[in-house]
């Protein structure tokens, strides 16, 4: 049997399918922290030939939730005037999104195109604060994925999204998460599983909402209640970084 690629351990078969209708992938399970992946899925180019899938309709309302959600948070929690960076960033939506709410994010992802939030690129500077929204999922080591962007850009809390599963009742082949038809999705998560990732990255697991979490220095990290959230949406009334980055490209394309 394999091993799994977060704790080392033997894995248990769950079943076998096909992804994008002609390759076989094999789901298996490491029973020692309730984590499930694909082994060996030698199809990745073909299924980044795009990096957003094609079946993803959702891709606006879920960005326009995530902002929502984590500016929240983020000023809720002192972070507000912090640097911070999207790993995953996909074509820019969160960032430009972020930048566009007064909050300074810049982009980094291997596979997409930055088109919409161009100029923002990370660089070597540190971040305080991550997200990664819809990555997890793609990675065959998403513990050490985490590490070397830990490392790199020297983060003390990442904001991420987990679709978990529950440890009692293991999904079989008709759960829509699997994604078959994309061949995209090969790690997936127990609270368990998440538990395990933060002890290893030395920080804090903490829900936020829904299906978004934290792993963070703050174990107070905290979602604020309706009044808390109605009083930051007034002290932040009209708070946004885009007339500033309107000028700094204008500088940029002028050689300034």
């Amino acid at each position: 049997m394999p091993n799994s690629p977060i704790t080392g351990k033997p894995g248990r078969l769950l079943f076998e399918h096909d992804v994008l209708g002609r390759h076989i992938a094999r789901y298996y399970l490491d029973e020692s922290i309730g984590y499930i992946w694909v082994d060996q899925p030698t199809w990745l180019e073909e299924a980044y030939s795009d990096a957003i899938a094609i079946t993803d309709t959702g891709i606006l309302s879920r960005n326009l939730a995530n902002i929502d959600t984590v500016s929240f948070a983020m000023r809720f929690n002192g972070l507000a005037e912090v640097r911070s960076i999207d790993l995953g960033a996909g074509y820019g939506l969160f960032v430009r999104g972020m930048r566009d709410f007064g909050l300074d994010f810049h982009w980094s992802d291997l596979y997409a195109k930055n088109l919409i939030a161009r100029g923002f690129e990370a660089d070597d500077g540190g971040y305080e604060v991550a997200a990664a929204f819809e990555v997890l999922e793609h990675l065959e080591n998403p513990l050490g994925f985490l590490r070397e962007a830990r490392h790199k850009f020297r983060y003390n809390t990442l904001f991420f999204s987990a679709t978990c599963f529950d440890e009692t009742n293991i999904p079989g082949p008709d759960w829509w998460y699997w994604a078959f038809e994309t061949g995209q999705h090969i790690s997936f998560f127990s609270k368990r599983a998440l538990d395990f990732i933060a002890t290893e990255l030395q920080l804090h697991l903490v829900h936020i909402k829904g299906e978004i979490f934290s792993f963070t220095d703050n174990p107070e990290m905290a979602w604020p209640n309706g009044w808390q959230r109605r009083q930051i949406r007034r002290r932040y009334k009209g708070v946004s970084l885009l007339a500033k980055d309107y000028e700094k490209m204008k500088r940029r394309i002028k050689g300034l």
